[in-house]
C-alpha cells in the first residue's frame, strides 16, 4: 500500500478530488494548510498573526491506496492540479506498513474497499 500526499492550490481543489474519484480513489482526505516554503528561516516557527496572513493558503490531498492504483492515481492528481506555474505543489509517495479498518478488524486491501454497507 501506498500514501499519496499532495500539496496543491486550494482552487484546483474542486478538479483535483473529481479526477481522484474518476481515477477509483479508495477514499480522499482533504486538509487545508499554510505553507511557507522551503526557505524559511528558522525564526517562522514561531509565526506571529501577521507573519501567518502571508503564509500561502494550500490544501493537503491525502488518498491511501493499493499499489497497483498509484501511477493512475498520480497522474490524474498531477493532470488536474497542474497550471505551468511555479507554486503548483508537491506530491510525496511513501510506504504504508499497515492499514486497520477500525470497524471490523479488516487489515491491507480489505480494509482500503469501499464497504457495500452502510454504517449503522
Amino acid at each position: 500500500m501506498k500514501l499519496l500526499k499532495a500539496f496543491v492550490r486550494t482552487h484546483k481543489l474542486e478538479e483535483i478530488v473529481r479526477a481522484l474519484e474518476a481515477a477509483q480513489a479508495p477514499g480522499i482526505t482533504v486538509s487545508r494548510v499554510h505553507g511557507v516554503g522551503y526557505g524559511y528561516a528558522p525564526n517562522m516557527f514561531t509565526m506571529s498573526e501577521s507573519e501567518m496572513s502571508r503564509a500561502q493558503a494550500i490544501a493537503k490531498v491525502e488518498v491511501v491506496c493499493a499499489d497497483p492504483q498509484v501511477d493512475r492515481l498520480v497522474d490524474a492528481l498531477v493532470s488536474a492540479a497542474q497550471t505551468g506555474l511555479r507554486g503548483d505543489g508537491i506530491v510525496f509517495v511513501t510506504e504504508v506498513e499497515r492499514a486497520i479498518r477500525i470497524r471490523n478488524h479488516e487489515e491491507g486491501a480489505a480494509a482500503l474497499a469501499r464497504s457495500s454497507q452502510a454504517a449503522p
